[in-house]
């Protein structure tokens, strides 16, 4: 959107959003300012929209709640999209309780669950990521343990790999998960602040970074995304940006603040990239995804939306009538709004969908390709 633009009036749920100036450069104050400045309307159907820089990002629907066991999940820490519809969910959990994978839909159906705490086969302490090999087998990796494991889809224990040690091809708290075009396993090597290259059996190939904040450095990092070209992206935690690297390690690009103050990034978690380019950050930090454009332009921020609960939190709500008397009472806008967004993904359809690690949630974005702006003369 060009500066001077102006943002149409959009029904939501019971609010009129006032007409606002915007632009890829000030998108982010839209949603921390103009989004305070509602006024109330006739309820109308549900539609939060944000719009920058050419781009339409219409909110949808979140799914999930707090759960130590079956639906839900209990600190989310990633999740990965898999064949014929299905989600698995990686859930942390808290000391020895909560540690699972949960499968599940987009449409908001549980399908079951597999893993829990322990160091036994099948089993993890401290879970961080996930991610499927071409034929659908899950890897997981353990912080604690310093070990990748690998499930069949259903989630059966199949084997695991990996040592403990700075050497190569050895492990210090590995975190990020991501599959290359080759099958290939691209781990990141959180606490050696490196990545790593592996066959889906363990076997080391290649890897590259050191610590340290300058150019291609990298300082205990979190998450990580492969783009069709093989390019690797990694969420630099501990240096506040993301960095893009060749399939052999080379610098490409970086993603975080710029000289006008804009896109600056507090503790990336995740990254993901769409159809057409748009990198989208997981701002750990700051509560929010952060999106860029393929050359590192920021374009706008997504801060949650969830005014509607998910499915199943409202059967929760529907059977404890006191518990809806006092959300009645109190001001529910923090709970729409990002906590701790830990992980993204970006579907075939360009739908992107967001983990909250704190809200035990997911929320999902549609990124419209025939958007018109409609006013709405009152």
């Amino acid at each position: 959107m060009t500066s001077g633009a102006s943002i149409p009036l959009w029904w939501t749920d019971g609010w009129v959003l006032m007409r606002s100036q915007s632009s890829a450069e000030n998108s982010s104050r839209w949603h921390s300012y103009d989004r305070s400045q509602l006024i109330p309307a006739v309820r109308g159907p549900h539609m939060l929209t944000t719009v920058a820089a050419g781009r339409v990002y219409d909110y949808s629907h979140c799914i999930g709640m707090y759960s130590q066991s079956g639906q839900g999940f209990w600190t989310p820490q990633d999740f990965v999209l898999g064949k014929n519809g299905r989600v698995y969910v990686l859930s942390r959990g808290v000391e020895q309780l909560g540690q699972r994978i949960s499968k599940i839909n987009l449409e908001s159906e549980f399908q079951g669950q597999f893993g829990s705490f322990g160091g036994e086969d099948g089993r993890f302490i401290w879970p961080r990521s996930l991610d499927l090999d071409h034929d659908g087998r899950v890897f997981v990796s353990d912080e604690y343990s310093n070990r990748i494991s690998v499930f069949d889809p259903e989630g059966a224990f199949r084997y695991h790999w990996g040592r403990t040690g700075s050497g190569q091809g050895e492990l210090n708290g590995p975190s990020g998960l991501a599959f290359d075009s080759n099958d290939n396993i691209w781990v990141v090597d959180s606490m050696n602040h490196r990545a790593q290259r592996f066959s889906s059996t363990g076997e080391f190939q290649l890897g590259f970074g050191q610590q340290g904040a300058n150019d291609g450095q990298l300082e205990m990092p979190w998450g990580i995304f492969i783009d069709r070209q093989d390019d690797i992206y990694i969420a630099d935690w501990g240096n506040n940006r993301v960095q893009k690297f060749s399939p052999t390690g080379e610098l490409l690009v970086k993603f975080e603040e710029s000289s006008t103050g804009v896109g600056s990034l507090k503790g990336p978690s995740g990254v993901a990239v769409d159809s057409d380019g748009d990198v989208y950050v997981t701002d750990w930090g700051n509560h929010r995804v952060q999106i860029y454009d393929t050359d590192g332009q920021y374009i706008t921020a997504l801060v949650g939306d969830a005014q509607q609960p998910s499915p199943w939190t409202q059967t929760y709500i529907d059977a404890n009538p006191e518990y809806i008397k006092a959300r009645r009472r109190a001001d529910m806008e923090p709970e729409w709004r990002f906590r701790r967004p830990v992980a993204v993904n970006v579907d075939a359809d360009d739908r992107i969908i967001v983990l909250e690690s704190y809200r035990h949630r997911l929320q999902i974005y549609n990124k419209l390709k025939d958007y018109e702006e409609h006013s709405l003369n009152l």
